[in-house]
C-alpha cells in the first residue's frame, strides 16, 4: 500500500509533465542525433530506469530464493536427524517397546468350531 502511495503521485506528475512539454528538441548522443519532445524523452528515461530497478530487484530475489531453498533443505535434514534421535532415545529408555508382538495362540484343533459354554456372571466373595 505504501508503494502505491509513493508510485501513483510520481506517475501522475510524470504524465502531466510529459503532456505539458511537447516542444521538440534535438538530442545528441555521441555522433547520433534525433528530435523528440521533452515529455517523450522523460517517459523513455523513466521507463528505462523502471526496467533497471525491476531487474535489480529480480536478481536480489533470486539470491533470496536460493538461500530459502537451502534453508528449507537444511530444516528437512535436521528434522530427519531429530526424528532418528527420538527413535534411538525411545529404544534406549524403553527396550520393551522394541520386542516384536507375538502371534495370537491358536486353540487346539479338536476344540476349533466347538461351542463355548454360556457366560455366567458369578458374584465376588
Amino acid at each position: 500500500m505504501l508503494r502505491l502511495l509513493i508510485t501513483v503521485p510520481f506517475l501522475l506528475v510524470l504524465i502531466i509533465f510529459s503532456a505539458c512539454n511537447q516542444d521538440s528538441v534535438t538530442i545528441w548522443f555521441l555522433d547520433w542525433s534525433w528530435k523528440s519532445s521533452v515529455g517523450v524523452l522523460t517517459l523513455i528515461v523513466a521507463a528505462a530506469f523502471f526496467i533497471l530497478g525491476a531487474l535489480s530487484v529480480w536478481f536480489a530475489e533470486l539470491r533470496q530464493r536460493g538461500r530459502a531453498r537451502r534453508a528449507e533443505q537444511q530444516v528437512r535434514v535436521l528434522e530427519d536427524q531429530a526424528a532418528e534421535l527420538r527413535r534411538q532415545q525411545a529404544e534406549t529408555y524403553n527396550p520393551s517397546a522394541q520386542t516384536p508382538v507375538q502371534a495370537p495362540v491358536q486353540a487346539p484343533a479338536h476344540t476349533q468350531g466347538a461351542a463355548l459354554p454360556p457366560y455366567r456372571e458369578t458374584p465376588l466373595p
